[in-house]
């Protein structure tokens, strides 16, 4: 479930809660949530200030289901999900409002994706509150833009230790 609010300011709260699990993860659940969350900003933007991206869990977002990955058989399968991830990403990144990503934990893998695709990020002073992409020690390259998107906010010899070796 996302909470979708808009307070007196115009400002969207969208708060992931994804049920029955103990972190927000990219499966097919999300999917259908992140899609519908899309659709909605876009045909409210002429109505809405900024877009503020948090979780109602512990962590801000896991990442990929890596159990639902895995079982995966289909290399098409795999990369049209990569695509329509980027390309939702893209819309977010594109929606002509300020969105921020309130990072009240760890955004790990597709999670730090998602934060780099808003325009700003806020982390909580919280030593479990780690950042990375730690998918590249299982052999998988960052399929939502995010190898992109570090690379131009950091610069590539500060990203290859988190591109390379799933640095935190």
């Amino acid at each position: 479930m996302f909470n979708y609010s808009k307070d007196n300011d115009n400002i969207v709260t969208i708060t992931m809660d994804m049920q029955g699990r103990s972190a927000n993860v990219i499966n097919e659940d999300f999917g259908k949530l992140w899609l519908e969350t899309l659709n909605r900003l876009e045909a409210e933007k002429a109505d809405i200030a900024g877009v503020v991206l948090t979780s109602a869990k512990s962590t801000f977002f896991a990442g990929a289901d890596i159990d639902n990955l895995y079982k995966q058989t289909n290399p098409q399968e795999i990369f049209d999900m990569c695509e329509g991830l980027k390309k939702q990403l893209r819309r977010l990144e594109t929606l002509g409002k300020p969105v921020v990503a309130a990072l009240n934990g760890a955004a790990l893998g597709g999670g730090l994706e998602i934060a780099l695709a808003c325009h700003y990020r806020v982390a909580l002073n919280n030593p479990k509150a780690v950042f990375g992409l730690p998918e590249v020690g299982l052999g998988l390259l960052p399929g939502g833009g995010g190898i992109i998107r570090l690379t131009r906010m950091i610069g590539l010899q500060p990203a290859l230790p988190y591109l390379t070796e799933g640095k935190n």
